[in-house]
C-alpha cells in the first residue's frame, strides 16, 4: 500500500538525519501524533502533508512515494 511505502520512506529518510518524530514535526509543522501515524501506514497523508514532510527532510516528493 502506497500509505505504508510512504511511512517506511518517511522512517528511513527521518533516521538517516539522525531526526526523532519531535524533530520531524516541529521542522514540517506538523504534529508528533501526525508523524507517528504516518510512520506506522494507519495514515492516509494528503498531498499538503506529503509536500511538508519532503521539504522538512530536503528530499523530493518522489523520494517518500516511490
Amino acid at each position: 500500500m502506497l500509505s505504508t511505502t510512504i511511512g517506511v520512506n518517511v522512517r528511513m529518510n527521518r533516521l538517516e538525519l539522525g531526526w526523532s518524530q519531535e524533530r520531524l514535526a516541529f521542522a514540517s509543522g506538523l504534529c508528533v501524533r501526525t508523524i507517528s501515524a504516518v510512520e506506522c501506514g494507519t495514515a492516509n497523508p494528503t498531498s499538503d502533508v506529503i509536500e511538508s514532510l519532503a521539504w522538512a527532510l530536503g528530499v523530493p516528493v518522489s523520494r517518500l512515494v516511490g
